[in-house]
């Protein structure tokens, strides 16, 4: 027979309580911050992510192409190969591009 504690059961208690009152705290403070001008630091830091982001799959993707050119053209690599790599890379491009406008929808609409 297992016996469970009713102390364990109180410490979930507890903690769940405690994440509810540290959840309510941020959702209370957030507007109070971005009242105080916090607002456009944010959103320079999350277009610096961005532009970091863009460079970086930019240059890989470039990086990737420009290899399996100089592979197709040493003949180790068929055109039908690098066909494919093509449409991953365009891939990898068009899911950025995806996600930024996502992005930018969800931050015009207004409460």
């Amino acid at each position: 027979m297992t016996h469970i504690s009713t102390n364990a059961a109180r410490k979930t208690k507890l903690r769940r309580s405690a994440e509810y009152a540290f959840t309510l705290a941020l959702l209370l403070a957030s507007p109070l911050a971005l009242a105080q001008g916090f607002a456009s630091e944010i959103n320079s830091m999350g277009e610096n992510i961005r532009d970091g982001i863009y460079i970086f799959v930019g240059t890989m993707c470039g990086i990737t192409v420009l290899w399996c050119i100089f592979e197709g053209a040493g003949g180790r690599k068929t055109w039908l190969d690098l066909l494919h790599i093509g449409l991953w890379v365009f891939a990898a491009g068009a899911a950025i591009v995806v996600t930024t406008w996502i992005f930018s929808q969800g931050g015009s609409i207004s409460i």
